[in-house]
């Protein structure tokens, strides 16, 4: 008997520990450690635009610069503190992220003027991913199908869900609901949704909200 639970343990351990990694591209990368920290190398996608967003982090802690690519080209490089090296016409442009009155963020030099436009919308190109369920909506709707316990109701459903800065599920919401019943339900498995890609944005990791309609025949 305890052999037996010693094995559903340690399955147990592997099953949760391989929620903390992501095996994406034939790499393994966006992992949490055991602390749930960030570790290792993080990689950020946006596959229609052809945008990659890396870095790496140690306990935590960002321990590289973040490097942004279009069309596998370094297009710039942030220290993740205050300065943002732009790479253009074999030139390296040296600016710094900057909010405006309006809370919308810009790039400035060393004097804290706005570097022009054209500067800005070359960098801005690789500068934004948005979350991703990895496989697509097509893996995401097959897990929702597999896991999903309507015990014969029927019914279709909005949910709206925030992606942290992990890639976790919080703040679920149902927005809509033809049957009430499904509610919690609905609530229920999209907690336990994989972890996602997070979004990035300006420099940084962003929480984002999410909504995807559900229909349960």
């Amino acid at each position: 008997m305890k052999k037996a639970y010693l094995i559903l343990l340690l399955v147990h351990t592997l099953s949760s520990y391989a929620q903390d990694v992501i095996q994406y591209k034939n790499e393994t990368i966006n992992a949490l450690d055991e602390k749930d920290n960030k570790t290792g190398i993080w990689k950020m996608y946006d596959e229609k635009n052809n945008v990659l967003i890396t870095c790496e982090f140690k306990e935590g802690n960002l321990v590289s610069d973040t490097k942004f690519y279009k069309n596998s080209k370094l297009i710039a490089s942030y220290d993740n503190e205050d300065k943002l090296e732009i790479y253009k016409d074999s030139k390296t442009i040296v600016c710094y992220f900057f909010r405006k009155a309006d809370n919308s963020q810009t790039l400035v030099d060393s004097k804290g003027k706005e570097i022009d436009f054209e500067t800005i919308k070359y960098y801005s190109q690789s500068a934004q991913v948005m979350p991703m369920f990895y496989g697509g909506a097509e893996k995401l709707y097959e897990f929702i199908g597999q896991n999903f316990n309507s015990n014969g109701k029927k019914g279709t459903l909005k949910v709206q869900f925030y992606i942290d800065a992990k890639g976790y599920t919080t703040q679920i919401e149902v927005k809509e609901s033809t049957n009430a019943e499904l509610d919690s339900e609905a609530k229920r498995v999209i907690s336990i949704l994989p972890r996602w890609q997070p979004a990035h944005q300006g420099g940084t990791f962003v929480r984002c909200p999410y909504i995807i309609p559900i229909t349960i025949n």
